[in-house]
């Protein structure tokens, strides 16, 4: 049996819904659908609940632990299935074979990911950094995957046996964005249970604009480094790798005095029509060289 498990944080889901109900039900095996909503607000409640009258689908609201983690590893605790199928709210099917893909691919020591696709089309200044990020470091072909099968995994669609979720789990300690994923691929490495990629691009449909993404991003660097102060970081984080490279030499402190220096025209680079994404890597490792020494910097960015 397949459980398909969505996390949902104020998305509607109905038409993601609908498309994966529409595959699962030409594949040769039984299948649920499980929605855990950890919404804010009401807005999306009403016609996310129509989606209970789908056989086999159930949309419910659980808030008992918050954060991304704890809602995963909830949904997992009801799943029925001995396969599990994770796909984020934010999805949009792209092709009408994704499940079939998965489902043949499927391996009882592997965790199956598909590849995320951003759309071609500019979405105006706006939106264009994080656009730009999507397109160039998280559309990879499996192949690029594949090289850094642990580093490169993320959980926005990927297949996994139960049996072998259990053994590593998403880590409840985080409930701030950022992060889940790096760890969840140091889980799996530990565990032995190796990432496999396959040609089945899924949509991100839920591009944010530039100021949301660059706190969100600061939020996930803050992220880290309490998570280095609980000892459950290394090599495997690159922005920690890159940052422990500098210390070697002291040269961190020097990256971090020149981001609090120029933060506010790296911001202005970002936050404009023509974002860098050379800028953004020197924003985010000067963040974080900053919050290793201990500075107290505002994770607040400025206004385009």
């Amino acid at each position: 049996m397949l459980s398909i498990l969505i996390p949902n944080f104020d998305e509607n889901v109905v038409r993601l819904v609908k498309d994966l109900h529409a595959q699962a039900i030409e594949l040769p095996t039984d299948f649920e659908i499980l929605i855990c909503d950890q919404a804010t607000t009401d807005v999306h409640l009403e016609a996310n609940r129509t989606l209970n009258e789908l056989e086999g689908v159930s949309h419910f609201r659980w808030n008992e632990r918050q954060g991304r983690s704890a809602n995963r590893n909830h949904l997992a605790d009801q799943a029925k299935g001995e396969w599990l199928f994770f796909i984020d709210s934010d999805a949009v099917m792209i092709h009408t074979d994704t499940l079939d893909r998965f489902w043949k691919a499927k391996h009882s020591e592997s965790a199956i990911g598909g590849t995320v696709y951003y759309e071609m089309e500019d979405p105006g200044p706006e939106y264009r950094l994080r656009w730009k990020y999507g397109r160039n470091r998280e559309m990879k072909s499996p192949i690029d995957r594949s090289r850094n099968p642990y580093q490169s995994f993320l959980s926005f669609v990927f297949l996994i046996g139960k049996d072998s979720f259990n053994k590593v789990r998403f880590n409840e300690s985080i409930t701030e964005y950022g992060h889940e994923d790096t760890l969840f691929g140091r889980q799996l490495k530990y565990a032995f249970i190796r990432p496999m990629y396959i040609d089945s691009p899924v949509e991100h449909a839920g591009l944010e604009t530039a100021e949301v993404f660059l706190n969100k991003t600061a939020r996930s660097i803050e992220n880290l480094e309490a998570l280095c102060k609980m000892g459950m970081v290394d090599e495997d984080f690159r922005l920690y790798d890159m940052q422990q490279k500098l210390a070697k030499v002291k040269a961190d402190h020097l990256v971090g005095f020149l981001f609090r220096r120029l933060r506010g025209v790296l911001e202005k680079n970002l936050l404009g029509t023509d974002p860098n994404l050379f800028i953004f890597d020197l924003w985010k490792l000067g963040y974080f060289c900053s919050l290793r020494k201990g500075v107290k910097t505002s994770s607040k960015t400025l206004r385009s």
